[in-house]
């Protein structure tokens, strides 16, 4: 359906400020008892705006999700402190404490408020806004340990994430941020960026819709700057997390090239094992400069097609499921070569267009033969079709590459982040 208003890039969807949707925010507004003074955009989502806040009574900064009305009844907010109050492990650092909670009500409904530390950007942004879309090698290995770390925490506590990618990992801002006035916040970011609304057919608008939006401020720094002992990460938005004893879930609500096959094919509910293949996925895109499953639609049968293309044929009940298989392959699993399809991408060919040309190019250390093993040795058994089959987050924790390169290169960076 066509928007009402004129087209404003790099902001959420205009049409969700109406009764049950967005509240209306401005910077400057201040919220919770007039605790917090909105001081900038940090994003959005389907369900939420999220802001830098001034908190006036810790002289700090704080990010505060403002949750959509019809979406405000989720547990995210008790999940979050639950967690929090689980006992001391080393995951429980990549997940955000709870400072605080509140509801807002406005014209367009009543409003959860989840206020946590805040963060410089996502992974996603960080590579985004990089020439080559790479980490460092030995940030990245710490990144993908520490996120391992933190799967595992979730995972001791009952609880499946439901919608791990890059964009919902955080990198921390350095403490410093604190002692910046507002002033000298804006002086070395910039000043919050106003947009006018404007509705296509002239008329005014309505009052649960704001006079201007902010486009989400740039606080990050590019993935290759992201200097070693200061990747420190946060995992965000659980707001599709579930306890998979306590309410089954049988959809993946997550990217559909992460989505794991028994979403699809399966009629048991998801279990921890989904996380683990959405995991597996994350973590190359961490190590490497594009992800391991790509296409440029990604319809439920092209997602399906590039698993079987780079993992093999599936289980036979769901092959037999998949009506479409023999648009790409023929009956034992091999690719059908039609016109404009091209020569197979297995995982060792990916490997090396995905992670190991582009480290090169980038003038950046390539994975050792020893490494490359361990690490395929590794993300192969998180990848096995059959979730039973596929390895816990114990068993990753484990793994012969988290023991040999990404625990020492963690405990490395927090060293160098302590002296």
């Amino acid at each position: 359906m066509m928007s009402q208003y004129r087209l404003i890039e790099d902001i959420e969807d205009l049409d969700r400020y109406r009764p049950g949707g967005y509240h209306p925010l401005q910077v400057g507004d201040e919220l919770g008892n007039a605790r917090y003074r909105v001081i900038d955009k940090l994003g959005y989502g389907g369900y939420s705006t999220i802001w830098l806040a001034r908190d006036l009574q810790m002289a700090r900064y704080v990010a505060v999700k403002v949750v959509t009305a019809d979406a405000s009844g989720t547990q995210e907010a008790s999940l979050i402190s639950s967690l929090g109050n689980a006992p001391s492990r080393p995951g429980k650092r990549v997940i955000p404490p709870l400072i605080d909670t509140f509801w807002v009500d406005g014209p367009n409904g009543k409003h959860m408020c989840i206020v946590t530390p805040p963060a410089q950007m996502s992974l996603f942004d960080a590579k985004e806004a990089s020439t080559f879309g790479l980490f460092r090698p030995k940030v990245a290995q710490s990144i993908i340990a520490q996120l391992i770390h933190g799967v595992a925490f979730l995972h001791s506590e009952r609880i499946v994430h439901g919608d791990l990618h890059l964009g919902n990992i955080l990198v921390q801002f350095p403490k410093v941020i604190d002692r910046l006035s507002t002033s000298e916040l804006y002086e070395k970011f910039g000043k919050p960026e106003p947009e006018a609304i404007v509705r296509l057919d002239g008329k005014p608008l309505t009052n649960g819709v704001p006079g201007q939006v902010f486009i989400p401020g740039w606080f990050g720094v590019r993935s290759e700057d992201i200097d070693f002992g200061e990747e420190s990460i946060i995992l965000s938005d659980f707001g599709e997390s579930f306890n998979p004893h306590k309410l089954p879930k049988l959809s993946s609500k997550t990217l559909p090239l992460l989505q794991p096959p028994e979403a699809r094919f399966s009629d048991e509910p998801l279990s921890f094992a989904s996380d683990i293949w959405t995991l597996a996925c994350t973590i190359w895109e961490i190590a490497g400069y594009r992800p391991l499953f790509e296409t440029f639609f990604p319809t439920a049968d092209r997602v399906t097609a590039e698993q079987v293309e780079v993992l093999g044929i599936l289980p036979p009940e769901w092959w037999e499921k998949w009506s479409k298989r023999l648009d790409w392959f023929n009956e034992e699993g091999e690719l059908d070569l039609k016109p404009g399809i091209s020569a197979r991408r297995a995982f060792g060919q990916r490997f090396e267009y995905s992670i190991q040309e582009p480290r090169g190019e980038a003038g950046l250390e390539t994975m050792t033969v020893k490494e490359r093993r361990a690490f395929e040795v590794m993300l192969r058994s998180m990848l096995i079709y059959r979730p039973n089959e596929r390895a816990t987050a114990q068993q990753v924790l484990q793994s012969e590459w988290m023991i040999g390169w990404g625990q020492p290169a963690l405990e490395q960076s927090r060293s160098a982040y302590t002296l």
